[in-house]
């Protein structure tokens, strides 16, 4: 196996963009999980009903966990890569 950086190609600044890109997506999702869960407690407890409550930490683990594992990895190589280049 290579040892290279798949994003030892990119520019600085490309590789800046990318993890901004990353870093808003994952927020974006995080947002979109909370909002989810909010609007899931209102719609229950305005219909007095118990059922909603139980999808509510589907969502919030869902909006926390999957954004870490999908876009973790790929902020973590490319904020390495950007280390390494300041150190040189």
């Amino acid at each position: 196996m290579s040892d290279q950086n798949e994003y030892s190609e990119l520019s600085n600044d490309e590789l800046s963009r990318k993890l901004n890109k990353f870093k808003k997506l994952q927020l974006g999702i995080f947002i979109a999980a909370l909002v989810a869960s909010v609007a899931v407690a209102v719609v229950s407890f305005s219909k007095n009903s118990t059922q909603g409550y139980q999808i509510i930490p589907l969502f919030l683990i869902v909006g926390i966990a999957y954004p870490f594992m999908a876009f973790g990895g790929i902020r973590k190589k490319i904020k390495t890569e950007l280390d390494s280049r300041s150190k040189h």
